[in-house]
């Protein structure tokens, strides 16, 4: 869980590291273990905005080759805690909060845990896929060459070309 003091932050601008476990934010992934998180606040009389910077080393595997491979998942996210605030909404890139006059901790586990979710892609690639931004083209090799012919397939071949023909 990652909370914070409302009173023990100090007014203005500031920043905060930690470390975090990732089952402390609830995340169950089997390849994210531990996310770094850096947070600035800038705290003013009837607000407290916290920008998130979270990243994390997750172990992923390959949509292709099924391999696992090691990559960087970097996010970012805000959350606007107002005193007294009228609506409260939810958006991809942060969050409006109500903050109550006795309020003191604020918890943003769930803002925290969503965000490094998000930051997994859908759909996972190893990096050798990958030449100069672009997706490679993907080869697949069954143990044969293309050049072998296996005569087996021959009577199908000549049905499907009888078949195309009329």
């Amino acid at each position: 869980m990652v909370t914070f003091r409302f009173n023990e932050i100090p007014r203005g601008l500031s920043e905060e590291q930690l470390e975090l476990k990732a089952d402390s934010l609830g995340i169950e992934h089997p390849g994210i273990h531990q996310v770094h998180a850096k947070f600035r606040f800038n705290k003013q009389e009837d607000s407290l905005r916290i920008q998130c910077q979270l990243a994390t080393v997750a172990t992923l595997t390959c949509d292709r080759s099924l391999e696992e491979y090691k990559t960087t998942l970097e996010s970012n996210y805000e959350v606007v805690f107002q005193l007294n605030a009228a609506v409260e909404r939810e958006e991809l890139s942060g969050t409006l909060r109500r903050l109550e006059s006795f309020q003191n901790v604020i918890n943003i586990t769930k803002e925290l845990h969503d965000t490094v979710l998000l930051s997994i892609p859908v759909k996972k690639l190893h990096p050798r896929y990958i030449k100069d931004g672009k997706i490679t083209e993907f080869e697949a090799s069954f143990g044969k060459k293309e050049d072998d012919h296996d005569p087996r397939w021959d009577a199908l071949a000549e049905l499907k070309q009888k078949f195309q023909k009329n």
